[in-house]
């Protein structure tokens, strides 16, 4: 995607290691090429994702602001949940296509397209690694966590938010088993994940003082098929009820992970 450079003037290309799992990439290059964007929440689903990172990740280690990878950036929304807490941020996508809106919109903001199973940068390069609703797009997830823990500094954090299998949405119609299963919106790789799953994951690459929280509240713009668009307000307001009740702790639309490298 040629060249872009981040605030501390480090040089960004394309990745030529794009091959492993290249589906979701041409799928969301497609995506955005019909319809302009890939920006699926409404603006107070990005804030209630924002305050979970506030929550989960100390602002300031080490003495300085955090210098933070943004895995799965897509066009650059997911930025927002970082941007306040982060001296340097770096968004990392598998689709060029996202990736040159995202450029376009914030010219200033270092991008790279690489894929999560494949870092282009050293070891110790960051304080956060953040996987923005991307491992449950990856089968490789134990080679993608042992990425983030190998560029992240000592004391460093992983942070990432995914869809939530226990949620009752997710189950009925994102479960590839389910009988009401659609495939309509849903990329070649892609399904829930159960928190339990990423619990494993994390613990077996490594990482240490493993925190996670399920969530709700996280309302959204639009979703597929577009039928059920005529019930998505239904929806966002129950869902925001279901967390107000205390039950998006543990059967929140998202599941949020967080944990530390040793």
């Amino acid at each position: 995607m040629g060249r872009a450079r981040d605030r501390r003037g480090t040089d960004l290309r394309e990745s030529p290691a794009e091959a492993p799992g290249p589906r979701d990439g041409v799928y969301f290059d497609q995506l955005v090429h019909a319809q302009g964007d890939f920006n699926p929440f409404a603006e107070r689903g990005w804030e209630t994702l924002a305050a979970r990172f506030a929550a989960a990740v100390p602002a300031v280690l080490a003495g300085g602001e955090l210098r933070l990878l943004d895995v799965g950036c897509g066009t650059g929304q997911s930025r927002r949940i970082y941007l306040d807490r982060s001296s340097s941020y770096v968004g990392l996508d598998l689709s060029l296509g996202s990736l040159r809106l995202a450029q376009a919109r914030f010219a200033a903001t270092g991008w790279a397209q690489a894929d999560a199973c494949r870092l282009p940068f050293s070891g110790d390069s960051f304080d956060v690694v953040a996987f923005s609703s991307v491992l449950h797009h990856l089968a490789d997830r134990p080679s993608a966590l042992a990425e983030a823990l190998r560029v992240l500094r000592p004391g460093g954090w992983a942070f990432a938010f995914d869809p939530n299998l226990l949620h009752p949405a997710m189950l009925l119609f994102r479960h590839p088993r389910s009988p009401l299963y659609k495939p309509e919106g849903v990329s070649p790789d892609e399904q829930p994940l159960l928190p339990a799953e990423l619990r494993r994951a994390f613990r077996q690459s490594g990482f240490a003082a493993i925190g996670q929280r399920c969530q709700s509240d996280i309302p959204y713009r639009a979703v597929a098929p577009q039928g059920l668009n005529a019930l998505l307000g239904l929806y966002n307001r129950a869902d925001r009820l279901w967390e107000k009740v205390g039950l998006g702790r543990w059967f929140g639309t998202f599941v949020v992970t967080w944990a530390r490298k040793p």
